[in-house]
């Protein structure tokens, strides 16, 4: 589906929804939802049936489990010994395990056949020196948003953080809210799943906030992500054509480019969400102003953060076998002992994330980079810190600041060569000829003008980045630019939102290959 379709639905069914009896605005929201994902694709919609089907079945069997139990135990209290009624307890916990686990391996199982098997089928391909055909496998868009978001749900209940949806439909509208089902953000049912019934009165101040969003998504995603799209498809598909200088800006621009892509897109998401009166919670907070890769990956797809956070790290760093570790290493190497487990855990998320986006050998790479790097910093940190309080005036003076923020820069951009090589050896090609094949000339000779990109393309992207990085210093400062716009008197609030939509369709869009679909869509 097109923006200018999303954005005029999302538009239209605001203004039937506020006019809609409250008590049938969710039902409202629930049938455009699937009317959204059947027109995006109607052969996806039973699997996204089948994932909340069978997230919201097992958390009532899951919470039904607990609660009869409970009562079982209040009705036989004094006739059980201590023993009998922890063994009671470790049966019934057992039973909703794997009641967990069948919806984990179900659901999971699912997403990993969607996106994996034409992975395996061309390794095993390759293995065995035969001929690989790839299946035509459908993609469900938004698989693993939705599959990651009705899995925390399950694992909610599960761990006794609230009761389930008694609604099976109120919890597929949850599941299927259609903005999230471009590419997030990743929501927890405690904090969105209420928002769809709550009474939300028009407000204007709150409408016009989330227009505001919705144009300066549409600005990231259309104006910077889609034109600077063809100079990082010509130089990462063409790798053994270009030298260092070409490679590099291709690296710099597929980072403009992936920032300002998924971004955009959730702040449409956002935004689209406002218009209802729903709150999403936020994805992005100015990633390149990071200090740290630590801070960098606080900052960037912060849902997906969280969500790996509660229910990958935790549980991993705090189970019998990483806590049997620790305690060997405490007596000899408490240091050691207490950073381990944060260091693994680490290594883990990064590797998991890595095969999410792919299980080529370039997306386990940079997950293991971002690990390794994110682990040595978790064992390091005691150093990292003692440093700081030796050197307190460097360590809070400004140059170092930018320093960290350079820095931090760096390294992530090192890790986007494996991100958008087509394959591992690629990356380090473009890698070496980074550091061994610089040539100058290639920039100075107007190499870059035939990537795809003319002059006027560069100089949208230069007034564009401008824009976005005059912004983004204002957000880091503390300012909220939407705030500041909207405080204005309405006539001049609305002038400078058409003005500024009028630029962004009238002058900056020309892009000749059109509007790209959302890099995140299909994961």
């Amino acid at each position: 589906m097109s923006l200018f379709i999303l954005i005029g639905f999302s538009i239209a069914l605001s203004l039937v929804y506020y006019l809609c009896p409250n008590r049938f605005r969710w039902m409202l929201l629930l049938a455009a939802s699937l009317l959204y994902y059947a027109y995006c694709g109607i052969r996806a919609v039973p699997f996204l049936l089948i994932t909340a089907g069978s997230t919201w079945f097992g958390a009532r069997m899951i919470y039904g489990m607990g609660e009869k139990q409970k009562a079982w135990l209040k009705e036989h209290k004094q006739s059980l010994s201590p023993a009998e009624r922890k063994a009671a307890k470790a049966k019934g916990r057992s039973r909703q395990r794997t009641i967990m686990l069948t919806a984990l391996l179900l659901n999971f199982g699912m997403l990993g056949l969607f996106k994996y098997t034409n992975n395996i089928l061309e390794l095993f391909s390759t293995v065995s020196r035969g001929t690989f055909r790839p299946l035509n496998l459908l993609l469900p868009l938004g698989i693993s948003f939705y599959t990651f978001q009705s899995i925390g749900y399950l694992l909610d209940i599960y761990n006794g953080k609230y009761a389930p949806e008694q609604n099976p439909f109120k919890y597929l509208l949850f599941v299927s809210f259609f903005p999230q089902l471009i590419q997030g953000p990743i929501a927890r049912f405690d904090q969105l799943g209420r928002q769809f019934t709550d009474h939300h009165p028009f407000d204007i101040d709150a409408y016009e906030r989330g227009l505001l969003l919705i144009v300066w998504g549409f600005f990231k995603k259309r104006v910077i992500a889609d034109r600077a799209l063809p100079l990082v498809e010509e130089v990462f598909s063409n790798t053994g054509a270009y030298g260092g200088a070409v490679i590099v800006a291709a690296v710099l621009f597929y980072s403009l480019q992936q920032y300002c892509d998924f971004s955009g897109g959730i702040d449409l998401v956002i935004g689209i969400g406002e218009l209802f009166g729903i709150q999403l919670p936020p994805n992005f907070r100015r990633p390149y102003f990071a200090v740290s890769l630590t801070d960098f990956w606080h900052r960037w797809h912060i849902s997906l953060g969280n969500w790996m956070r509660d229910y990958v790290f935790y549980p991993f760093a705090l189970s019998r076998p990483v806590a049997a570790l620790s305690k060997g290493l405490k007596s000899h190497h408490p240091q050691l002992a207490r950073t381990l487990p944060a260091a693994l855990g680490n290594i883990l998320i990064f590797l998991l994330v890595g095969i999410w986006h792919g299980l080529q050998t370039n997306y386990v790479l940079w997950g293991l980079y971002n690990g390794c790097i994110l682990a040595f910093t978790a064992l390091m940190d005691p150093v990292y810190k003692a440093w700081n309080e030796r050197h307190h005036a460097l360590s809070v003076s400004k140059g170092f600041h930018v320093f960290r923020v350079l820095r931090t820069f760096l390294v992530v951009n090192i890790g986007w060569y494996f991100d958008r090589a087509v394959r591992a050896s690629d990356a380090f090609h473009m890698l070496t000829s980074t550091f061994t094949c610089w040539n100058w000339s290639e920039i100075s000779s107007g190499t870059l003008l035939t990537l795809g990109l003319k002059q006027h393309d560069f100089t949208v992207l230069l007034i564009s980045s401008l824009i976005l990085l005059t912004v983004s210093l204002l957000g880091e400062r503390g300012v909220d630019v939407r705030s500041a716009v909207l405080s204005k008197p309405l006539p001049v609030r609305w002038l400078i939102m058409f003005v500024f939509l009028y630029l962004t369709l009238a002058w900056f869009i020309g892009i000749e290959n059109g509007s790209a679909e959302f890099l995140y869509a299909v994961f």
